[in-house]
């Protein structure tokens, strides 16, 4: 994972990262050559379960498709979107990242910031969970 993470930094302000989404170990596969990230995002609500919104997946289902998605990913930065409603407080946060980082081994996760939730994002750095942000239309690494 290290050795991931110093590779993309190096390519920060020099050349472009390059990040797709993946819901299976087939695309994870095709995917893997080509990508420095590949994202497992709560978009499957819409685009595998045709939900409105993406507020309706579950850890569960973020688990079963990250550890699919693990099975392809050999070379890529394995990411995963934390659900909605699991990171609303810190100890909540720091369980449930802790939870699918290891039933899935993916590399980090992802939360959405909304302002209020930055103390949050800022414990599970500083409790060493790998963990990136975005918030609104600016994402960060």
């Amino acid at each position: 994972m290290i050795k991931k993470i110093k590779n993309i930094i190096s390519k920060k302000n020099k050349l472009k990262i390059v990040c797709l989404t993946a819901y299976s170990k087939n695309i994870a596969k095709i995917l893997d050559n080509h990508v420095d990230i590949i994202l497992v995002g709560d978009s499957m609500a819409n685009v595998l379960y045709g939900h409105k919104n993406t507020h309706a997946i579950t850890l569960e289902n973020i688990i079963q498709h990250t550890q699919s998605v693990r099975k392809g990913t050999k070379k890529s930065l394995l990411v995963v979107d934390m659900p909605k409603g699991s990171y609303e407080n810190i100890k909540d946060a720091i369980k449930n990242s802790k939870f699918v980082m290891k039933k899935t081994k993916c590399d980090a996760v992802k939360l959405e910031s909304n302002k209020k939730n930055f103390q949050i994002i800022k414990s599970l750095v500083k409790k060493k969970n790998t963990c990136n942000g975005t918030h609104r239309f600016y994402s960060t690494i």
